[in-house]
Formats: structure tokens, sequence, C-alpha cells
């Protein structure tokens, strides 16, 4: 077997060996203090480059199978079955977690911070891509309670300059807001200096 097909994906400093994984994963998810999805503990695990899917996979199923973790099944879809840690992958966490490379931990919690960051911003905000006969159209929303904080459409000739358009409006809606805010008014002091709200780390 290509044992390539275990590593694939995997950056320099990532973790290969499954019961490494399992401790990881066992500490984002004492970390972030919530359960998480499937998608959501890949997306974050591997846009870093830290594990292999089917290596992940295979540990989430372990660790369910083995009391560190219940798992909710949503609609029979794995990528929507959500994960809890328990009190055993709890004590795993604080017991082996410092095993791990400190910047293996570090970057997976932020990941996953990020991603779920991302996640809120995206059901509380909107933006959508539209085709227009000579481009894209951006069309982005901030919502509130009530009317509305800001509704702005944006033309791009690209559908990856859309794109673009897109991620980083839903990275820091805030941004956008108090951008176009200090621009009408031309108050940038009371505004607030244009920097992102949150880290902008967000790639």
């Amino acid at each position: 077997m290509d044992l390539n097909a275990f590593t694939a994906g995997v950056e320099p400093g990532g973790l290969t060996h499954g019961y490494e994984i399992k401790i990881l994963v066992c500490y984002l998810l004492d970390q972030i203090g919530a359960g998480m999805t499937f998608t959501q503990i890949s997306d974050a695990l591997l846009h870093r480059g830290l594990v292999n899917y089917f290596e992940l996979a295979n540990a989430l199923s372990d660790l369910a199978e083995s009391g560190h973790l219940t798992a909710e099944d949503c609609a029979g879809n794995q990528e929507d079955t959500r994960y809890y840690l328990t009190d055993l992958g709890r004590q795993t966490s604080a017991t082996f977690s410092s095993t791990l490379p400190v910047s293996v931990r570090e970057k997976a919690v932020k990941s996953a911070r990020h991603q779920l960051l991302r996640r809120k911003l995206e059901s509380a905000n909107h933006a959508d891509i539209r085709k227009t006969e000579d481009g894209y159209m951006v069309d982005m929303t901030i919502c509130d309670i009530g009317s509305n904080l800001l509704s702005l459409s944006l033309f791009m000739p690209t559908e990856q300059e859309a794109q673009q358009v897109r991620q980083h409006f839903l990275s820091d809606p805030l941004l956008t807001y108090k951008g176009v805010i200090a621009l009408l008014t031309g108050d940038l002091q009371t505004v607030g200096q244009l920097i992102p709200t949150e880290d902008e780390d967000y790639e």
C-alpha cells in the first residue's frame, strides 16, 4: 500500500500518527469548549495541513467507539455529524496534549476558531454572487435586528475577483461597515481606524 495515501496533504511539522491525531482532536474540542461537526474539524485541521483527511476520519471514528467522544448523527450524513468531548476525552487532552508540538496545537485552535467565526458570520451576514452580462455582482448585507445595517452591491469583472470580495467581506463585515461609514461621513477618527476587528489571518 502506498504510504503517501496516509500523509497526502500533511505539511512539514504536521501529524502522521493516528494516536497523535486522536490527542489533537481531544485537545481541540477541549479548547473550543463546544461540539464541532466533522466538517468543522476537518476544515480547521486540513486547512493548515496538520493531518490527512482519511487519518482524521479514522481517528474520529475510533474516538467515538472508545468513548472519548460522543457522536450526534445528523440525517446520516458524516459531514454533519457533531462530536462532543466526554470526560475520558478531557482526561486524555489534559494528560497527553503536552506531547504534541506547541505549534501544532496553536495552529489547530486558531484555525478552528477562525472557521467557526467565518461560519457564524456567514449565517448572520450574507454575500451572494450573481452573474451579469458583463461580469459579476457581489451583493453584501450586514444584518441586524430590524433594518439591515448595510446593503451593498459591488461589480467585479471576473468570478475570481468576485469570490475574493465575498471572502474578505465575510472575514470581517464590521471592517467593511466601518470603511463605508468613514468614507461617506469623512469622520475617520470617530469611526475608528480601518484595521480588521479580529486577527486577519483567515487564509
